[in-house]
């Protein structure tokens, strides 16, 4: 039997670990920290109140199809997700508020925004797991949905400059910034 050592155990350490195993591979992990999970952890730093220790969201480890494949919630993981994912504060006192629905963001953005914001991000989640199942596997592969694949494409070339232009307003350049 083969053997590996993963030194980590962050999401891509469990993650390397994990995929090893299931071929078989018999794994050890390290881990210097006194518990496991690096930048996805969260714990109670100040009482009542729960800190990340590093990003304060993970939306790909909840649309991996890796991950999803795990059943994790068996093991007691559970995703929570706040209705506003992000909020980004002008001196103006405006702000520019990403919701987790385009359709609400957009409507916060109100005119031409809204309307440039659903037409750029719209088409995209409305077809993510399809879209997924291609981005999230070996850059060499047969795409699955090669359709949707050629719709992401011209998005994600555009360089951000050139996407940050379409907004008019401060608030939509600053949730796109």
């Amino acid at each position: 039997m083969s053997t590996a050592v993963v030194v980590g155990s962050g999401p891509n350490g469990l993650a390397a670990a994990v995929f090893l195993a299931r071929e078989g591979v018999e794994v050890t992990v390290l881990e210097a920290a006194d518990t496991i999970g690096g930048g996805t952890r969260t714990s109670e730093l100040t009482p009542g109140l729960l800190h990340d220790h590093c990003s304060a969201t993970h939306p790909m480890a909840v649309g991996s199809p890796f991950l999803s494949g795990l059943d994790l919630g068996r093991h007691g993981l559970t995703w929570l997700l706040p209705e506003i994912d992000c909020v980004h504060p002008l001196d103006s006192g405006a702000a520019g508020v990403l919701h987790r629905s385009v359709e609400e963001t957009a409507e916060g953005l109100g005119g031409v925004d809204g309307r440039r914001w659903r037409a750029l991000f719209q088409p995209l989640a409305d077809g993510y797991d399809a879209l997924a199942e291609d981005l999230m596997r070996p850059l060499l592969h047969v795409p699955r949905h090669p359709l949707r694949l050629a719709g992401f494409g011209p998005r994600a070339l555009l360089p951000a400059a050139a996407v940050a232009r379409r907004w008019r307003s401060e608030p939509a350049r600053a949730l796109f910034a």
